[in-house]
């Protein structure tokens, strides 16, 4: 028996740009809802620089989430250090996925994803972006019953994803 193996190629288009790329070096996004909110949502707090170079590993975010009881809101705040050679003009190119997923005790749990493309290169320099954007509501369990979040901050070309644990506090 013979495998033959077969190399195809996919257009993704991004901006308006139509690009061909192999399967292979298509990005992966992680399952779940695209909430990315606008661009006033991230703010550029800025800069960090280490002495030696760093590791090529994505740095954790650092994540707080506030539940609203009486707008059943839920309000997630994210700081994450990125690459400089991947910000144009100070400006973020980023996506934000929300998943769904049930843990062991059949509990919905949430999941957020910050994703973006870093770069394959070791960089000293890390530019400091605050992110704030709300849950979608659209969320099965009920913003009341989380005790904690998880986000990770995502490398999309897939190469490193970081993530990190976050308590839910009531605000209410």
């Amino acid at each position: 028996m013979t495998k033959t193996t077969t190399t195809t190629t996919t257009t993704i288009t991004d901006n308006n740009d139509t690009v061909n790329n192999p399967v292979t070096d298509a990005p992966i996004i992680p399952p779940g809802i695209d909430i990315t909110p606008k661009a006033d949502a991230v703010h550029s707090i800025g800069t960090v620089t280490f002495k030696k170079t760093k590791s090529a590993e994505v740095l954790s975010p650092y994540v707080e989430a506030y539940y609203d009881s009486h707008s059943n809101a839920l309000l997630i705040q994210a700081v994450v250090y990125v690459d400089s050679p991947l910000v144009e003009n100070e400006t973020l190119h980023y996506k934000i996925i929300q998943n769904t997923y049930i843990d062991l005790e059949g509990n919905p749990q949430l999941q957020f994803f910050i994703v973006y493309n870093m770069p394959e290169e070791l960089s000293a320099d890390l530019f400091i972006y605050e992110i704030v954007f709300n849950a979608d509501a659209s969320f099965i369990g009920g913003f009341s019953n989380l005790e904690k979040i998880q986000t990770f901050l995502w490398d999309s070309d897939p190469e490193t994803s970081r993530g990190t644990e976050t308590p839910v506090r009531s605000i209410n």
